[in-house]
């Protein structure tokens, strides 16, 4: 909707235009501002940007000051040059005096903006205004509707950390472009894929540069809200649990995130804290698992990311398996605390820290499918191979590339 600005000294005046805006341009009441001097107009364009000003010809400078027409001209002068006034779109001369149109047409024309006589006997100035109303209500519209779609992306690929993660996101051929918004400190790369199935998708690709439940639904919220985003894929790392034949850079895909941290801490009768889990759980969109599942049955798919790799890939043929992921708010490095994760659910496939926040975040706005591909680069204990980490996270980001690729 426009805001509008009217200054005009005369009340009757004034309220005939409010009612006329309200009652038949359908413009809401709250979007009217009324001023009755060049003081508060001057003051009200220097606070707020409106998309139309309609201003009388006959103004006093303040309260105490008489009407006068050269006053109009002045700030209709003023306004174009002073840096500290939000201009509007348009700007329409108002006045019920003949003479004063005719004396003051150039000054408006010369801006290419418009003078309209106001009657009060003959409604002939309603046509006219309501025109303008109707052209700037359109403009606006499509404005906003072109800011919205350079806004919208399809797809958000989310790391936790740019090393290892995100640089291997950016090596994926999407034609990665820089940019930064307003109001926000991180950098976002966009990019383009076309499916198999001729469909482009368009792609968005940042990290929030610290792990952790409570920062990946922080970060995963703004996006999905700034960015309106589709679907949200997390690619990384994570621990795999050995038990379940997972070897390194193994990629897990989340079928359900759980927060392996939620419960009670208690103290028994000798001060000791005893911790007692309730464990809760969010599932992935099940149409969307069910792509997965048909993606992971293609073999050949997933041993394509293995060959691809540049560096010294295991020996082991790449797999990738869906199942539950558990996040907490620690780096686990313990076999024995790993173990007590894995007791809690026998199904669970791997361990990380930002599971659960994407998931809470999608679950709360209600708008976004995500999904969590992480790959195994070790096995939650005192054994940590860093070497692995770069390898797990290629081909976490190279799956959700191909399977974006084979599957939309």
């Amino acid at each position: 909707m426009i805001k509008i600005l009217i200054v005009d000294d005369t009340t009757e005046k004034a309220n005939i235009l409010v009612d006329f805006l309200v009652e038949e341009c359908h413009i809401s009441k709250s979007a009217i501002a009324h001023k009755i001097n060049v003081k508060e107009a001057r003051k009200a364009l220097y606070n707020t940007s409106y998309d139309l000003l309609i201003l009388d010809l006959v103004l006093p400078v303040d309260s105490e000051s008489e009407p006068l027409a050269e006053e109009s001209i002045k700030f209709l002068n003023e306004i174009y040059y002073n840096s500290e006034i939000h201009i509007p779109v348009h700007i329409i001369g108002f006045s019920q005096y003949d003479d004063l149109i005719e004396i003051h047409a150039d000054s408006f024309d010369d801006k290419l903006w418009h003078l309209i006589h106001f009657s009060y006997k003959n409604s002939s100035w309603k046509d006219k205004l309501r025109s303008k109303i109707s052209y700037l209500v359109s403009v606006k519209n499509r404005f906003r509707e072109t800011v919205e779609q350079q806004n919208k992306f399809d797809i958000c690929i989310l790391c936790a950390l740019e090393s290892p993660e995100l640089i291997e996101v950016l090596d994926l051929p999407m034609n990665w472009k820089r940019f930064e918004t307003d109001n926000s400190s991180f950098i976002f790369h966009e990019g383009k894929i076309s499916t198999l199935y001729g469909n482009t998708y368009r792609v968005l690709a940042c990290s929030i540069n610290r792990m952790g439940m409570h920062a990946s639904a922080t970060v995963a919220s703004m996006v999905i809200a700034k960015f309106e985003v589709d679907y949200l894929f997390m690619t990384g790392i994570c621990a795999g649990v050995k038990e379940r034949g997972l070897n390194l850079g193994d990629i897990i895909i989340a079928e359900n995130a759980i927060d392996y941290g939620s419960g009670k801490m208690e103290e028994d009768e000798k001060a000791n804290f005893i911790f007692k889990p309730e464990p809760h759980q969010l599932p992935t969109d099940q149409g969307l698992i069910s792509k997965v599942q048909n993606f992971v049955n293609k073999k050949n798919e997933i041993l394509k990311i293995q060959t691809c790799y540049r560096g010294v890939a295991p020996v082991n043929l790449l797999k990738a398996v869906v199942g539950p992921i558990a996040s907490g708010s620690y780096v686990v490095a313990s076999k024995t605390f790993m173990e007590s994760i894995e007791d809690k659910n026998r199904k669970l496939l791997g361990v990380d820290m930002e599971a659960y926040g994407i998931y809470l975040a999608s679950h709360f706005l209600n708008r976004t499918k995500v999904l969590l591909v992480k790959s195994v680069c070790d096995y939650g204990d005192q054994h940590k191979a860093d070497g692995a980490q770069a390898y797990a996270a290629f081909t976490s980001a190279r799956f959700v590339y191909s399977f974006v690729l084979n599957m939309f």
